[in-house]
């Protein structure tokens, strides 16, 4: 077997098997500045993991808020209505791991 090498958003490289469904499993790094969010509050399809690697912010899930900081990490059914916010004043890196 040889793994592929791909690129994916934050990260140099990532290999991968090319057996592996491409759209059973989404990974990447990003990075947003404080005061604001990579993007509003959305649902879609799956189960969706949030590891922050530095910084820190808010993660909105449905009703409920939650703080979270450098080597904390958040797992979610996607289908709820989620959102992640920089409350701190420093980038927000995180890395998001979506299986669908």
């Amino acid at each position: 077997m040889t793994l592929v090498s791909e690129r994916v958003r934050g990260l140099a490289e990532v290999l991968v098997d090319p057996d592996v469904d491409p759209d059973a499993l989404h990974l990447h790094i990003s990075e947003i500045g404080p005061g604001t969010a990579a993007h509003p509050p959305h649902t879609h399809a799956g189960v969706e993991a949030f590891y922050i690697l530095e910084g820190h912010g808010t993660l909105a899930v449905g009703e409920k808020q939650y703080a979270l900081g450098p080597n904390q990490a958040a797992v979610l059914e996607a289908t709820k209505h989620h959102g992640l916010t920089n409350t701190g004043d420093t980038p927000l890196r995180y890395i998001v791991i979506i299986r669908k």
